[in-house]
């Protein structure tokens, strides 16, 4: 038998020329993937060297520094550099940087800046860290604040609430063993512990209530908890007016919360316990004047070196009476990117390790002493003797969305005024702040 002519004769010329291509095609891109071929491998772009500035305020350097070097650690690429602004000029010192295009990549924000000054920031995508996810690692307050038309704007360092402070050589003094858990409670302690001369001047305040922000720190803080407690609106559902007097659940829980504060100012009131002629609060506080007063954690250190000798314990902040759900206040700030940074997903990166990384943020709170934000570090600190109680509180803060929190505040403490020194009456008082409030958020919101 003949033997088997080689293969290759059963093809036409250009057929072998057409596997000689395919051939040479193969084996080059097996060399590529395999690296024989290292000067045909495509060239991955480096990623961009960038100096990135933090803007902070209220905290010093050392606060970030671990969270920094971290980050630096695992991108050589990135330099970072933190700068601390005087808390007095913080706003206007960084509006007017952002306007001149010299800003920082990453400033704080107060969480109720988002109404106000969302338009200087830059939107986190949602493909790089999920409204799910804020959700998941943040209490409730947080979305509230930070999220607009859900998209994120900021994430939180930490959660501060309003909490009752107290004496406790004045507690132990009169027998009172715990701290009032709601307000009824409180109000009965006021008499007991409230001192009087014979003329009717109050000696000693049982609690630092009832007064403007002339003479009270968080009147108008304290006031919106209570307005809050008593589900009122504080704004209409599209965010274009607020809503002060009227609830959708029926009734005028504002103006009750605006009667039941300034009722510790009416010196024909039983619970009478202060007035805007006495010394501000925290200094009345910090000398023994008063017996209770309602505070931040931020607060704690700063009253302690005031007096140094003082035995101040802080306890949850009284709830209305028979309600089973707490409702408590929230202030704290959080980290926005700047619209104007050149690599915003870089920025928001760095911002996520910040702020969700849990050892990053247990070494910001341990420099701080402030209250954690993280729901496992809430859980963690939830029986911390320093800072358990704004920890455990933070699962039911709230808050309320403020055109401007400056000028709010402002509102708040006129209307107080106007009604503990008679001017008006509490339903007008009231009524003129929520004129004035809805022309604030008309001016950040106008009606299209």
């Amino acid at each position: 038998m003949e033997p088997n002519k080689n293969l290759l004769q059963n093809f036409s010329k250009p057929q072998l020329i057409a596997l000689a291509v395919i051939l040479a095609l193969v084996l080059i891109t097996v060399g590529i993937f395999t690296g024989i071929l290292p000067g045909l491998k495509t060239q991955e772009t480096p990623p961009p060297q960038m100096d990135l500035v933090i803007w902070g305020v209220g905290d010093e350097e050392a606060a970030f520094s671990a969270g920094i070097l971290g980050y630096m650690k695992l991108h050589s690429n990135v330099k970072i550099s933190y700068q601390q602004i005087d808390e007095a000029n913080y706003e206007q010192e960084l509006v007017n940087a952002l306007a001149a295009g010299k800003g920082p990549d990453i400033f704080m924000v107060e969480n109720s800046w988002i109404p106000k000054h969302s338009d200087k920031m830059a939107v986190l995508p949602s493909g790089q860290f999920s409204l799910n996810q804020l959700k998941s690692l943040f209490p409730d307050v947080v979305e509230k604040d930070f999220v607009k038309d859900q998209a994120i704007y900021a994430l939180p360092l930490y959660i501060d609430s309003l909490a009752l402070f107290y004496n406790q050589d004045i507690f132990d003094n009169y027998a009172v063993a715990v701290a009032p858990s709601d307000w009824l409670q409180f109000k009965n302690l006021v008499p007991k512990l409230r001192q009087m001369d014979s003329s009717g001047n109050i000696v000693r305040a049982a609690a630092a209530i009832g007064g403007s922000e002339k003479t009270i720190h968080n009147a108008a803080d304290i006031l919106s908890l209570l307005m809050l407690q008593a589900g009122t609106d504080m704004t209409n559902d599209n965010y274009t007016s607020a809503s002060f007097i009227s609830s959708l659940k029926g009734g005028q829980p504002g103006l009750q919360s605006l009667d039941f504060y300034t009722s510790f100012a009416n010196p024909k009131d039983l619970y009478y316990t202060w007035n805007d002629n006495m010394l501000y609060s925290t200094d009345s506080f910090s000398q023994g004047k008063t017996a209770m007063i309602f505070e931040y954690a931020s607060q704690l250190d700063f009253l302690k070196n005031k007096n140094p000798f003082l035995k101040i314990k802080a306890a949850a902040m009284p709830q209305p009476t028979g309600k089973q759900e707490a409702i408590n206040y929230a202030n704290y700030r959080g980290l926005a990117v700047s619209k104007y940074t050149q690599y915003p997903e870089w920025v928001w990166d760095l911002v996520i390790y910040m702020t969700t990384n849990e050892a990053e943020a247990e070494n910001y709170l341990t420099v701080t002493k402030r209250p954690p934000a993280l729901r496992t570090l809430i859980q963690k600190y939830s029986d911390d003797p320093s800072i358990g109680v704004f920890a455990k509180q933070a699962l039911t803060a709230k808050s309320w969305l403020k055109p401007d929190p400056e000028k709010t505040r402002l509102i708040f403490s006129q209307m107080i005024d106007s009604v503990i020194s008679g001017k008006l009456d509490s339903y007008e008082a009231l009524s003129q702040g929520e004129r004035a409030v809805s022309d604030l958020i008309r001016q950040i919101n106008p009606v299209q």
